[in-house]
């Protein structure tokens, strides 16, 4: 019984002596990792451990591993060493992803960074530290998972239609939460978007849900990964009802698009249905999936509502423009009509626009802003005339009014070169046209003219022959009396 009891206080004696040397070999960890993003393997000393230069010279790490799936008789292989001096080994399939830390050995930190990790990274880590006065043994176990976010139905989807996201992370134990952001802000339950644990139900999308959700994954042992979904959402644009103003006569596309672009999607034709019954027409997308429907020579009457729906996916995408013509017409006011005046109108009026006169170099006028121009002395000496249609401070629109073309009606638009050159074509048509009438009609008189003059002439020879026949009896009768 004596011997027994010396053999627990010799034994005692040395394992106090030992400590003071030696640190103990740590307990195995396991470690969790996002697949594609850096994992340490932690393996250091005291928080209080400060090494100098000699300790560097002459301390060894290696860091051993062996695969996730294999037997526990499977062989372990050498992944990372440091030698005296800092002289360092990496096995080839982890170079160059594994590393130490750059001044991490002075802490006693003697921790593995693998950037990033790999679903082969997974399974057993084992590291060895030998210094000048002891040892330091690691044993982890790293897991590797992958994150992702699934969305159901897949994209791309709709504007109006629905859809589930699903935050998932191959991990057997279930998290303590599961947090859905957007730009960093948290999302808060709403009619529209309605997160439950690792899902998020989103209803009624618009073209404004499309771009990252973000999802954090929290376990209760403090691991967390966050992973991010692009969601796409097509709609058509413009995405709210625009007015589209061009002056009268001129060219206009009315916008129609298909947006955020996926990519060509041949095959693809949008219904434009036209004003107030007058039918529909089909524009085919082109290769940036617009599908904007072409005017010429626009008119008062093409004025209205405009609407181009395309079929996608079972789904019916609209998108509404109002086309509003500017037109400027001469009128005569006051008791005799002998004062005149130009005034400026929209098909259709919002009662929102406002109206101001301006000649073409933009020159500051007396006449107050409004739809009316006064033409007086002075504004008759200005050729041209240009009338800007205003919502607020934003200009909508213009329309260029030639002064001297007034008698014919003939209105240029600002935005349209080709329509000023089609109106001085037109002025030109009309002079030669008026030209040609003056020199038909005094063609038309001088035959007349013509015509009339063989009789004035006969009438004339007449009474010439009268006089000669007058002029030769009265000789007759004198050479008679004289012979008598």
């Amino acid at each position: 019984m004596l011997w027994d009891v010396r053999a627990l206080v010799l034994l005692h004696l040395l394992l106090v002596t030992r400590a003071g040397t030696h640190i103990p070999r740590k307990e195995v960890q396991i470690v969790w990792a996002k697949e594609g993003v850096p994992v340490q393997l932690p393996c250091t000393l005291s928080n209080n451990f400060s090494a100098g230069y000699s300790f560097l010279q002459k301390v060894t790490v290696t860091w051993w591993h062996r695969h996730q799936n294999r037997t526990p008789q499977a062989s372990w292989y050498r992944v990372f060493s440091v030698g005296p001096a800092g002289l360092r080994s990496v096995s080839p399939p982890f170079h160059p992803r594994v590393q130490l830390g750059e001044f991490s050995l002075h802490r006693g930190d003697f921790s593995l960074w693998l950037r990033p990790a790999s679903l082969t990274d997974a399974g057993e880590y084992r590291a060895q530290v030998h210094y000048e006065t002891g040892e330091l043994r690691c044993h982890l176990l790293l897991r590797v998972g992958r994150a992702s976010v699934t969305a159901s139905p897949p994209g791309p989807l709709v504007t109006s239609s629905m859809v589930l996201l699903k935050c998932s992370f191959n991990r057997s134990d279930l998290p303590g939460d599961v947090l859905w952001s957007r730009g960093g802000i948290p999302l808060i339950p709403s009619s529209r978007h309605f997160p439950f644990e690792g899902l998020l139900f989103l209803s009624n999308i618009t073209v404004s849900d499309s771009g990252p959700w973000d999802c954090c994954i929290i376990y209760p042992d403090g691991f967390n990964i966050s992973v991010t979904h692009q969601l796409n959402v097509l709609g058509l644009e413009p995405l709210e009802h625009k007015t589209v103003y061009v002056g009268e006569g001129s060219k206009v596309e009315l916008p129609c698009h298909l947006s955020p672009g996926p990519g060509t999607l041949p095959g693809l034709v949008a219904q434009w249905t036209l004003p107030r019954g007058r039918g529909s027409s089909l524009v085919s997308g082109d290769d940036r999936n617009s599908f904007a429907l072409k005017l010429d020579h626009v008119s008062r009457a093409q004025a209205g509502l405009y609407r181009c729906d395309v079929s996608f996916q079972g789904h019916q995408l609209s998108a509404v423009i109002t086309l509003a013509v500017i037109t400027v017409t001469a009128k005569s006011f006051g008791s005799s009509s002998s004062q005149k005046g130009l005034l400026c109108e929209v098909t259709p009026m919002f009662k929102q626009e406002h109206f101001l006169w301006t000649t073409l170099d933009n020159q500051t006028l007396e006449n107050p802003p409004g739809p009316w121009l006064e033409i007086g002395d002075e504004e008759q000496h200005v050729n041209q005339w240009q009338c800007q249609v205003y919502q607020g401070a934003q200009q909508c629109g213009a329309v260029v009014y030639n002064l001297g073309l007034q008698e014919t009606g003939a209105q240029l638009s600002e935005r349209t070169p080709k329509a000023v050159k089609g109106g001085k074509q037109l002025s030109l048509l009309l002079s030669l046209g008026i030209l040609l009438l003056l020199l038909f009609g005094a063609g038309a008189v001088f035959l007349l003219r013509q015509r009339k003059l063989p009789r004035r002439f006969s009438a004339l020879e007449d009474a010439v022959q009268k006089f000669q026949r007058q002029n030769i009896a009265e000789q007759m009768e004198s050479e008679s009396y004289c012979q008598t």
